[in-house]
Parts: C-alpha cells; structure tokens; sequence
C-alpha cells in the first residue's frame, strides 16, 4: 500500500478543513495589487504590430516615401492601402478577440476552494493566498501551494520541467501552477498567486507555443515571398530602362513605383486573415471556439480524425443496465459492496458516480484506498475491514463470469468487475492487484449520440478517414465502432500490445480503425505515426487520457465538457460538447480555401500580367 494511500487525512500537516473565511479572503483580494486577467488570447498591442509591420506595408511605405521625395504627392495615394489595410485587419481581428476573449470565459480554468468550510468553484482571479483549493484528476494547478492531503495524487509537470512522466505529490510535497492533477485527489494550501506565482514567471515561456500554420497559410507566405523576390530584379531592370531612355526623374520614379506596386498582393494576406477571423467568429455563435484562428481551414486538409469513445461517439454518463452476480454470490449481496464502494470513493470517475447514481448508499469512511489508474486499471478500498477491489473483468474474474463480462464487452457494453481481497494491497499499485475472491460485475451500457452516425457518414464521404482509441475493451469499442458507420477493415486491436518498433507501428496505426485499452502514452504514439507518414490527424477529446495524443496531433479538438487540461491544449473547444457540429466546421474550411484559392488565382494573375509588361520594356 502507497504512503499516499495510506497516510490518514488527520496526519496531514496544518489542515484546515474550513479554509478561509469569506470575509478575510475578500480582504485579502482587496489588497492584492490589480492586474489585467489572463484572455489567453493575443494582446491588442500585438494585433497592431502584426497588422502594421509586415513586409509589404514597408514596401509600400518605402515606394511612397521614394514618390513623395522626387514625385507628385497624388502619386503617393496608394499609402492609403497602407492605411486600409491595417485599419480594416486590426478592426477584425480586435472584434474576434473580444468575441473568442468572452467565449474562453467558459473554459478557463477554475478552481473548487474551501471558505468557510464550505466548497465552492471561483475563477483563478478569485483565489487568494491561503486558499484552500481541492483538486482531482482533469483540474488545473492554479496557484502554488503546498499539499495538505492527497489521495494517490500525481502531477503532469511537463509544461513545468519537460518530464512526461507524472509524478506522485504527498503531503507536505510543493506544488507549482501551470500543473495538472492526472491521477487520484488532493487539496493544497495556497502560497503564492499573481505575478508571485511561478506560472506568472514562466507564462511568457509556455505561451510562446505555436500550432504549425495550416497548409493555407503556408502556400500563400511560399507564393508571397516568390513574388517579393521577382519584384527586386524585376524593378531594377526597370528602373535601368527608364535610365537609359533618358527619361526624366519625376516620370522615371512614378512610372517604376507604379510598375513594381502592381507586383505586391498587399490585399491577399489581409484576405485570409479577415476570412479566418471572420469564420472564427461565425463558428463561435454555433458554439464552437477557435482558439487558433487557422484551425478551421486546417480541418479542410485533415485527412485522419482519431478520437476517443466515451463522450464522442457516445453519451458521457452511463447508466447500470445489469449487475451479475458471482456463483454462490446473492445478488444483494453484490449489489450492496458495489454500493458501498461508490459511495466511499474519494475521487468518483464516471463509471462509479453511474453506480452511485443507481444504487445510492451513505458514505464511509475509507481506512486505506488505491486510486484507479488508467494504466492500472483497477482500484481499491478497505472498508470496515473488508478489502475491496473494483478494476477490468480480465485482471479480477476467470470462468464463466469472465465468459459473462467478454458477452457483455462484445455487445458494447462496460462491465466493471468486483471482489474482496484478503491480503494488504501492494506497495506499489503497478504490481497489480491482490488475488480476489470475486464478488460479480456490473454492466453499463453508453447511448449512442443521435447525431454521431450521421457524422461518421459525412466525415468517410468527404474522404477523412476515422480511427477510434479508447481505453476501453477492444471488442466494446469495436462494436460501437460498428454501429456508428466506421468500417472495420481489421480487428480491433489491443493497445497493451502496440509493437515497440516503429516501422511496425506505423503500418499498424495505418491500417487499423480501432484500437482499446490503450493508454495515454499509446494514443501519442499512435497518432505521432500516423502524423510521421504525411496524414495530417485531427485528434477529439475530452478527458486526461487524450491529452498527450491532443499536444501531438496537427488539430487538437477538445469537447467543452471535458477536463481543464483538455480544453487548455486543444485548438478548437466544441462548446457544446456535440461532435456533430465537427462537420459544419469541415465544410467551412473547406468553402474557406476553396475561396481564398480563387481570390489568390486572381492575384497570381495580376503579377504574372505586371511582371510580363515590366520585362518587356525593360528589355
């Protein structure tokens, strides 16, 4: 048994179950110097540079300067495209910002602090230092502090020290915002908020992250600079003619300002600029936030969506259709430890909060638990004496329960297994559980969304294949595979067995639509080797599972009901949580590029027209 598991919560040092008082963490916020909140989007100082410096703006400030100098100031009018420009793309883009500034409201980050001994969510400007903050599995760290209790609480520090690895924080252990709980419970003392935090000193480095432009974008700054360098021989060998013709210095500048003007697309990053924005805001109305103004035309190029189950395909909450008891095992009997388990539990996931909901018992006090882990799949509570262990059928059951749970898996149902364990559990948890004398299973069944066939249709019609990684049992996940429309070209595979070579991989994760039981790690893996043979992946998520798989992909989209650390890395939220919005978002992008495509044919045209004419007369 784990220290953190087993250490009892009275040992903690200085818990103060209570937490502040109202008044005092009213006073305390008062005092505090004021800073402007965290948009998490770009600053208005930094739309205008981004608007004002770019290389053409100078071009055709340098032109304008040349007219003004030796010609007529009416020649120099075309500055006002300088203007327009500018003024018309920080307009646009300051309107998507207090658009997507109001809708990042919704997901930002908040906190559950104790006042007054009662628990309450409030926004990350509202914590206070000395703040009592629980935390559980999916919550964002959003302050410093130091642990006053955990429940096999470990930290995903990667943002922090570039570890992947979590790592178990216990009582007494320093925590540092800009972490993430990933496993277990706990609750933390704050020390330090604002710009006294060590997210605030490090906020400029972990914001400096960029999503790799979409294809769009990179095709046009290709085609811009190409005619940037055509322009500079290009206007010198007129400039050179005009010279030679001993034409005079006031008609020799305007006619080669005019003729090298006529080579700068000044309108057509400003076009796809206000498209993107545009689009953005048009999408945030149907409940949908770009949190990268290029992802929705990047999901024009998407060509593989690998997403999750549960809450994509499926409903997030399930329901208890069946318990079945072990033989010898009375039904009640089963049906009472599972509910005494549920309601024990410190950190309640959703499988046991439907067991909860569907046979509701007071709580108890635990005397020592084993958090359940993705990796681990499975847990543990010890109840007045009783030793109880809840995980996946095929660690807990063999016979013909196991046969029972496989039945149930293959129609696409969730079966939990449960039993007593005589012996102490593990030190370490990843040794596994205890032998178990098992007690029977519960069965939950996960509606299908109404709307996600029709989703898969469109998706496979517009030629994006889709790949399903679940942790959940591979033939569970096959068959709601199945049912939704994803064609099954192999077996679904397990992911405990994804082989380690990487060519290997690569084949497998091109070839199979459905893999379960697959872990975190495995899910980046996946995707990383989908993404190293040219696809490019749109990973969909909502839980700590899908996060590493989110941070690899080309396009994160994260479900608005999802965890803080889903919605904090992904590029697109659905606010709405409903993945059948994803296909308006598909064809916007794609009405998005076949439009500027157009637009850049004309502009292509109009250069190739004035480069033709200038070399002509040059020569």
């Amino acid at each position: 048994m784990s220290e953190a598991a087993a250490r009892p919560e009275s040992e903690a040092p200085r818990f103060q179950p209570a937490g502040l008082s109202e008044a005092e963490a009213r006073r305390r916020l008062a005092e505090r110097p004021h800073a402007e909140p965290d948009t998490h989007t770009r600053s208005t100082a930094s739309i205008v540079r981004a608007n004002v410096l770019t290389p053409f703006n100078a071009i055709l400030v340098v032109l304008g300067a040349i007219t003004l100098v030796f010609g007529d100031w009416r020649d120099a009018l075309f500055l006002g495209i300088v203007v327009a420009n500018s003024g018309i793309g920080i307009w646009q883009e300051l309107k998507a910002k207090r658009t997507l500034d109001s809708l990042a409201a919704l997901v930002a980050p908040h906190a559950t602090v104790v006042r007054d001994g009662e628990p309450r969510r409030l926004g990350v400007e509202e914590v206070v230092a000395g703040d009592l903050v629980r935390v559980q599995a999916g919550d964002q760290i959003v302050a410093d502090g130091t642990v006053l209790a955990a429940e096999g609480l470990s930290l995903d520090e990667s943002i922090l020290t570039g570890e992947s690895r979590p790592v178990v924080r216990r009582a007494g252990d320093q925590v540092l915002s800009g972490s993430f709980a990933v496993e277990g419970a706990g609750a933390y003392e704050v020390t330090a908020v604002g710009p006294d935090s060590y997210a605030e000193r490090v906020a400029g480095v972990a914001k400096e992250f960029r999503h790799p432009r979409s294809p769009l974008e990179r095709n046009l700054n290709r085609l811009l600079y190409v005619l940037v360098g055509v322009m500079v021989p290009l206007g010198t060998l007129l400039i050179v003619a005009l010279v030679k013709q001993d034409i005079g210095t006031r008609q020799a500048v305007e006619t080669a300002v005019a003729g090298i003007v006529t080579l700068v697309p000044e309108g057509l990053i400003l076009l796809a600029s206000l498209t993107f924005a545009a689009s953005a805001v048009r999408l945030a109305r149907q409940g949908a936030l770009a949190q990268q103004l290029n992802a929705i035309e990047s999901l024009a190029s998407v060509d593989v969506v690998c997403l999750d189950k549960t809450g994509t395909l499926t409903e997030a909450q399930p329901r208890v259709v069946a318990t079945v008891p072990a033989p010898g095992v009375a039904e009640e009997a089963l049906r009472e430890a599972l509910a005494r388990y549920a309601a024990a539990s410190p950190a309640r996931n959703l499988t046991l909060e439907a067991i909860h909901a569907e046979l509701e018992r007071p709580a108890e006090e635990p005397a020592a638990s084993v958090p359940f882990s993705s990796r681990r799949r499975w847990s543990g509570l010890e109840l007045a004496g009783t030793r109880f262990v809840l995980g996946a059928p095929e660690l807990l059951l063999t016979g013909s329960l196991h046969e029972t749970a496989a039945a149930e898996q293959a129609r696409g149902r969730r079966v939990i297994a449960i039993g007593t364990a005589g012996a102490p559990f593990p030190d370490d948890p990843h040794d596994g559980p205890p032998p178990v004398e098992p007690l029977g299973i519960a069965v939950l069944a996960e509606g299908i969304r109404s709307n996600a066939r029709d989703t898969v249709e469109y998706l496979l019609a517009e030629g994006v294949e889709v790949k399903v990684l679940s942790g959940d049992a591979p033939e569970t996940v096959g068959s709601i595979a199945a049912d939704v429309g994803i064609p099954l070209r192999l077996e679904p595979k397990d992911g405990r067995q994804l082989p380690d070579e990487e060519p290997l991989l690569a084949e497998l994760a091109r070839q199979v639509t459905v893999i379960g039981r697959i872990d975190p790690e495995g899910k980046r893996r996946v995707v990383e080797a989908l993404t190293g043979q040219g696809f490019y992946v749109a990973m969909v998520g909502d839980g700590v599972n899908d996060v590493p798989a989110l941070k690899a992909s080309r396009l994160a989209i994260a479900q608005g009901s999802g965890t803080q650390m889903a919605t904090s890395v992904a590029d697109v939220v659905l606010l709405s949580g409903d993945f059948g919005s994803v296909p308006r978002m598909v064809a916007q992008g794609r009405q998005i590029l076949r439009n500027v495509q157009r637009v850049a044919k004309l502009f292509v045209t109009k250069a190739v027209f004035a480069a033709f004419l200038i070399l002509s007369i040059g020569l």
